[in-house]
């Protein structure tokens, strides 16, 4: 559930998704031009590159609005009321949609890279992937979980990380302080309902569910992320 999905997940709206071979992607070359990179979206014939940009289409599509606001109607008080406006481009919004993006995401990466065995489970998911030929299954779990341990420690080494799980730790405290005001907030927006960097954290997150490093720092919390977390399984997941 990276943040495009789990935006998509959390306003109920269906899509088909494509999983790119990392060694070759062939499933890119029909359609994507020069960009070489993921996620694409095609929104309404459109082609959107890029996370943040994916979101700020989706985020100006009439569809997506109604179902935000469907949301948020039924749940309003005289004391809050959610609008797009803030849900977009509050001040927590913005810098935790940030902050996912640049900070904790390339903290993720070496996480789940720590070791060749943990670098080779984060291929697992090429398993169930239909498109993908047997041989290339067997040679994107070998070849790309050295790859990606390899590209693994040059993150950690640009970005002066000696230890990546207190790293990851000392980005999950952080949230926890600022981001959700040691559990006096169930959201970053104060409100009873999450706003679009809630829903960014928790995709970026959400994303390693089922591997160790997730196993380790974010599965068994029994503190205000913890909540956080289990709450944001529902909303977005159901």
């Amino acid at each position: 559930q990276p943040p495009s999905k789990a935006l998509l997940s959390y306003v109920n709206v269906g899509y088909d998704y494509v999983e790119v071979n990392p060694l070759s992607k062939a499933e890119l070359k029909p359609w994507s031009g020069s960009y070489k990179k993921v996620p694409i979206a095609k929104i309404e014939n459109g082609q959107v590159n890029g996370s943040t940009d994916i979101n700020q289409a989706l985020l100006k599509n009439d569809f997506v609005i109604h179902q935000l606001e469907k949301k948020w109607m039924n749940t309003t008080t005289n004391n809050e009321s959610m609008s797009m406006e803030q849900f977009v481009s509050s001040e927590e919004s913005v810098h935790w949609s940030q902050f996912a993006k640049d900070k904790l995401a390339p903290i993720l990466y070496p996480n789940i890279c720590r070791s060749l065995s943990e670098s080779y489970q984060a291929f697992e998911y090429v398993r169930d992937v239909e498109n993908f030929t047997g041989v290339q299954k067997i040679m994107i779990r070998g070849i790309g979980s050295f790859a990606m341990y390899i590209a693994a420690s040059k993150i950690k080494s640009k970005r002066n990380i000696t230890d990546e799980r207190k790293a990851l730790e000392d980005a999950i405290v952080r949230w926890q302080e600022e981001g959700l005001d040691n559990g006096n907030r169930i959201y970053s927006s104060g409100l009873s309902h999450p706003n679009l960097g809630d829903v960014s954290m928790f995709g970026v997150i959400n994303s390693v569910a089922g591997l160790t490093a997730h196993d380790e720092v974010i599965r068994d919390r029994d503190d205000a992320v913890g909540e956080w977390y289990r709450r944001m399984q529902k909303d977005v997941l159901g």
